[in-house]
């Protein structure tokens, strides 16, 4: 039998951490672009006045924050959507997606562009900075909360 070279086992020891290393960092890098995926799902369905979606994927302590202070429950925004005074949004695009891990918990911020206008057909019109957070769930992630901030019109 072959004895197994003290060198090759001293390598093998002092290279382990780098693969553990880089197999974390891909693993990592996987799930930030799951939950951007999941960003934009979100948004479109929302977009796309999809409640089943919004139902089954916000968190049942769920609210959303506007850039006035006005503040929705899960329940109350999934009325305003699928109601009759629900808001039209023709174009919904969140870039510079940044994704916070912590274990469970994941923040998100980006900045979105939002066209669109409430019932009455005011404007709804204009870029912010947003901050949602996601939670996993049963192994599922969900929609925490979001806040949004207008930025102001550039001159």
């Amino acid at each position: 039998m072959k004895r197994f070279p003290l060198t090759v086992f001293i390598a093998l020891l002092a290279f382990a951490p780098m693969a553990f290393a880089q197999t974390k960092a891909a693993s990592s890098a996987s799930v930030e672009e799951q939950l951007k995926k999941f960003d934009h799902d979100w948004l479109d369905a929302e977009k796309r006045l999809d409640v089943a979606y919004c139902e089954k994927y916000f968190a049942d302590g769920y609210v959303l924050v506007f850039p006035n202070g006005q503040a929705y429950t899960k329940k109350e925004w999934l009325d305003i959507l699928r109601g009759p005074d629900h808001p039209t949004i023709t174009f919904l695009d969140p870039q510079d997606i940044k994704v916070h891990l912590f274990g469970n918990v994941a923040i998100l911020t980006d900045h979105t562009t939002l066209k669109g206008h409430d019932s009455k057909g005011n404007s709804m019109d204009g870029e912010f900075n947003v901050f949602r957070v996601v939670t996993k769930q049963n192994g599922v992630w969900l929609a925490s909360g979001v806040v949004m901030n207008a930025i102001a019109a550039k001159k």
